[in-house]
């Protein structure tokens, strides 16, 4: 590693136009301390997420919280797992970070988790947040099934070109299989008082009620008020 790191540094040094430091050995044994440093408990997420209004009354701070991250899952947790996306989703919607939601919509896409099975959070004692994890698998089937409606599908890899993508939606059976939302959504009950989780769309009135046309369908069906975010992604 002593020699690794040695090369790593002169190349860095040259590269740079520098000569390397005289004080090689601190460096290269600095540099593999660095390499090696736990990661702390802040690069984990702990989930589940706060409550709706707890995000909406410090979204600078949660939002920091999110961008300090490097793992989706939880500390000791090796494989990221479909709740886990509908945690994560979930935290980009009460932060109005439309490009993180559509960025985890995107990986969620190739993963191998049909969108009906994501379990049920069972989130009995935060009503509020229940309600707002019931109404995200209907995004992911909007999306998805949009896509699907112009001949792409799930199977096979991002970093497939749009040749590729369409030689194998060719090759796959002719018989479409839509995405659905789980059925535990759908038994998840209306909030009593609106939640009302604000855009930060500049020059855009905040919507005053459930009956505007830009209202989510999804989310108006759990007394939650949202502008349906742009869920749609190439």
């Amino acid at each position: 590693m002593q020699k690794s790191s040695s090369f790593v540094r002169r190349f860095l040094a040259i590269f740079s136009c520098c000569s390397p430091s005289s004080t090689e050995q601190d460096t290269d044994t600095d540099f593999d301390r660095k390499e090696w440093t736990e990661p702390t408990d802040d690069a984990f997420p702990s989930f589940p997420p706060a409550p709706p209004r707890e995000m909406l009354n410090d979204r600078a701070k949660f939002t920091q919280q999110v961008r300090r991250r490097r793992f989706g899952a939880p500390r000791g947790i090796l494989e990221d797992q479909p709740q886990y996306a509908l945690f994560r989703l979930y935290e980009h919607i009460m932060l109005d970070d439309n490009i993180g939601m559509r960025n985890e919509l995107e990986s969620f896409w190739w993963k191998p988790w049909p969108v009906h099975e994501i379990p049920d959070p069972g989130d009995h004692v935060q009503p509020e947040r229940y309600a707002v994890f019931a109404c995200i698998p209907a995004l992911l089937v909007e999306a998805f099934n949009q896509r699907i409606d112009i001949g792409l599908r799930r199977q096979g890899d991002s970093i497939m070109n749009e040749d590729e993508r369409e030689a194998l939606a060719r090759s796959l059976p002719a018989k479409t299989v839509y995405e659905r939302v789980p059925a535990w959504t759908r038994h998840v009950k209306p909030l009593d008082e609106t939640l009302c989780i604000p855009h930060e769309m500049e020059g855009l009135p905040q919507l005053s009620n459930l009956d505007d046309d830009r209202a989510s369908p999804a989310f108006k069906e759990k007394n939650i008020l949202l502008w349906h975010p742009h869920i749609h992604f190439v």
